[in-house]
């Protein structure tokens, strides 16, 4: 069975049933139930699940860590629309991979009421998925341009002000941020405040969303909690909804990993959690790596078993050496008594 995993343009999660049991893949997922289609997948949820409990769930576990909050994508890219109206004499440059951040492009070409410029590759792969008028590869149409990840840059940003006034906005919810942007001073352009017809609770309301969500980390150059991947409140919920008897997470090489059962082994009922390795979070650093570790019988054995693989090598490299060092000196012996 498959379902839909609102993370990109044809992601679904899939739910294997037979004698092994019942399995449930998330693969890439945010879990918001926002709009028809979510609701929906919500619902085939419900009733597959109430069908055939889940006996191991593979969860997309990127963000499985209380410090990873971040509001809905629909409010994230008001963020964004808000920061590209409060610069109206600025180019704009947004960081995306090759795929993903459609919903965010065309919900920004829909409110701003402009073109959005991609490079050739993203252009064909938009046209494949029905957005024929919105997107552009002719710079002179547009002031905003969403470019690859990988080009986006401190260094390039600099290139592009000394040419026009640039600056550059990256939709993600990875931690790598240094200093909050301070909002109030640079928002008499944009939505929250042109639109006079908002009550002033709502105002205070989205610029506190706007100041906790959107950072500033370089001189013209932010970052807005938008992400395809879902929350760590999206994924207690999803947990708490699936109740899967077990579970394993499916990131495994990223620095925020988290194993999920550390914190929802109980709706699970694991009766001890694994152990938390935790680099603490330096205010004045980066984030640094969360790794967990789990202390199960089978782990226990196979890292004795490794420690003393690791030992024997050592034994073994410590004698190869002493039998090399004892030819090199009879060597050296015969050529002295040649000579």
């Amino acid at each position: 069975m498959a379902i839909d995993a609102h993370h990109c343009p044809g992601s679904v999660m899939f739910m294997f049933r037979g004698d092994f049991g019942c399995f449930l893949y998330t693969g890439d997922f945010r879990w918001e139930c926002e709009d028809a289609a979510a609701e929906e997948a919500r619902t085939t949820l419900v009733a597959a699940v109430n069908d055939f409990p889940v006996d191991i769930l593979y969860l997309d576990n990127t963000y499985c860590n209380p410090v990873y909050t971040f509001p809905s994508r629909h409010v994230a890219a008001n963020l964004i629309a808000h920061l590209i109206l409060s610069h109206p004499s600025h180019d704009i440059v947004i960081g995306v991979d090759s795929l993903g951040k459609e919903d965010l492009l065309v919900h920004l070409s829909r409110i701003l009421n402009i073109k959005i410029w991609v490079w050739p590759e993203r252009l064909r792969t938009m046209h494949l998925l029905g957005f024929q008028d919105i997107f552009t590869t002719d710079t002179s149409l547009t002031r905003v341009r969403a470019v690859p990840r990988y080009s986006f840059s401190i260094q390039t940003l600099q290139g592009l002000n000394l040419m026009c006034p640039t600056i550059g906005i990256m939709p993600s919810g990875l931690p790598w941020l240094k200093t909050p942007f301070k909002g109030d001073a640079n928002l008499s352009g944009s939505l929250l405040t042109a639109n006079n017809r908002r009550k002033p609770a709502a105002q205070q309301r989205e610029l506190l969303l706007l100041q906790g969500a959107v950072h500033m980390f370089h001189d013209n150059m932010f970052s807005v909690n938008y992400s395809d991947h879902s929350c760590y409140q999206e994924i207690g919920e999803f947990i708490n909804l699936v109740k899967p008897k077990s579970m394993k997470g499916i990131v495994v090489s990223s620095s925020c990993y988290v194993d999920p059962l550390y914190y929802f082994g109980r709706v699970c009922g694991a009766s001890e959690p694994p152990e938390l390795l935790l680099l603490r979070p330096d205010s004045r650093e980066q984030f640094r790596a969360v790794r967990i570790k789990s202390y199960s019988t089978k782990d226990e054995t196979i890292n004795s078993q490794k420690e003393k693989w690791r030992k024997g090598d050592g034994h073994s490299s410590l004698r190869r050496n002493k039998k090399r060092r004892a030819r090199i000196q009879v060597k050296c012996a015969k050529i002295a008594d040649v000579d």
